[in-house]
């Protein structure tokens, strides 16, 4: 998701304490990727980990990344229409174009019960072939106007990966054994990921970067750093419940710590969360939020909420 004005309104509370990352590497062989970081902390602590994904994880990864975006989906989906229609056969015809949003297209057949028949074999394959382009690439349809990054679906698909990560943190040591210090660890990590505006233009809806492309590639927006967050934590901190909330040009990760004084939190069928803005590039830490997120949080009206598990 766009993040370009939140930089600035994390700056303003913020001050300084941007994430360091102090280095980078990415060693290639033969069935895997060995990833290593070195970052340093708001406390000014330095830290290392490392840790191997596969390079078909990566690889699905970068795919999903590449190849999805709605005009593609439209495509992808005009070709089942057309298929459809000449299955039926019966001398049918399908007049098909294109608009911004989808597709649009009549029938033609010998008789209007015949081509009332087509026309709902036609809207039927669109349903079910859309919600398995959709799924493959981890989105899906929220309302006839909405399709979405699918945020528990992808952190369900990407824990496995994932779980690499948690057990490289899980690994750290002078880490004191709560989950508000182990869930502190991992923020920080996401955060001294690079940030990185993914959309474009020509890419409508292809802004979502999965998890071991976005650690692989060193870089992330602040949905595709929210997920692989969520992913990591969904074995790093086992027993908590987690959210993703969004609000326009933005998303954030919530998870069901205890609040402490200070902390934002967000309320949801009776269950409170603790803010956690995983997209970088200044650090915040558990509990704070940027000035952007705070006016969003606080009005309530543009947000949503997402409950993960």
């Amino acid at each position: 998701m766009r993040r370009l004005l939140l930089a600035a309104a994390l700056l303003a509370v913020c001050g300084d304490a941007h994430a360091q990352q102090l280095a980078f590497k990415r060693e290639s062989r033969s069935g895997d990727e060995l990833l290593a970081y070195r970052w340093r902390d708001v406390d000014k602590r330095d830290y290392s980990t490392a840790f191997t994904l596969t390079k078909d994880a990566i690889r699905q990864s970068e795919t999903s990344f590449r190849e999805f975006s709605m005009n593609a989906m439209w495509r992808y989906l005009e070709i089942d229409l057309r298929d459809e229609v000449e299955k039926f056969g019966q001398g049918a015809r399908l007049n098909l174009s294109r608009t911004r949003d989808g597709l649009r297209w009549t029938v033609q057949a010998a008789d209007q019960k015949t081509a009332d028949i087509l026309m709902q074999k036609t809207k039927d394959r669109l349903v079910r072939e859309e919600k398995d382009y959709l799924a493959g690439h981890l989105r899906r349809r929220v309302d006839e106007r909405r399709i979405m990054v699918d945020f528990a679906g992808a952190t369900a698909v990407l824990q496995s990966p994932m779980s690499a990560v948690a057990r490289a943190l899980g690994a750290t040591p002078n880490i004191a054994n709560t989950d508000r210090a182990r869930i502190a660890l991992a923020l920080g990590f996401f955060q001294e990921v690079p940030y990185a505006v993914l959309e474009d233009t020509e890419r409508r809806g292809g802004d979502f970067l999965p998890a071991p492309a976005l650690l692989a590639q060193d870089r992330g927006d602040c949905d595709s750093k929210a997920v692989a967050l969520a992913a990591v934590l969904r074995t790093y901190a086992p027993s908590r419940r987690l959210a993703v909330v969004t609000m326009p040009g933005h998303a954030i990760l919530a998870v069901d710590l205890p609040a402490e004084p200070g902390d934002w939190t967000i309320r949801d069928r009776g269950r409170q969360y603790v803010a956690l803005e995983a997209a970088g590039p200044v650090l915040a830490p558990v509990g704070q939020v940027g000035t952007l997120t705070a006016k969003y949080l606080k009005e309530g009206r543009e947000t949503e909420i997402w409950p993960l598990n």
